[in-house]
């Protein structure tokens, strides 16, 4: 199951969680949002989606709406947003 991660370093978790909530992940598959123990600014989106739902993420993540929130939480962070799709594996 493709795995996508959104990794925030964030100046603000509760300015953050605004934007987040005005802007939430898409309604396919399963997300979480995780934050650091040690870190409470350095959040992780995590999506559990079917591989058939994978452009579907990739579209609204692209989309010009996600890339304005994308600058705005950009704006607020101590580094860029960086996504990663990863991809489950057997040990």
């Amino acid at each position: 199951m493709p795995i996508f991660v959104a990794i925030h370093r964030l100046k603000d978790f509760d300015e953050w969680l605004k934007v987040f909530k005005a802007n939430p992940p898409p309604k396919v598959g399963r997300w979480r949002l995780t934050r650091g123990v040690d870190d409470p600014n350095r959040v992780h989106v995590v999506g559990e989606v079917e591989p058939s739902d994978v452009k579907e993420v990739k579209a609204f993540l692209a989309s010009d709406r996600m890339q304005e929130a994308f600058r705005r939480v950009n704006a607020m962070s101590t580094a860029p947003v960086e996504f990663v799709l990863l991809e489950e594996v057997e040990p």
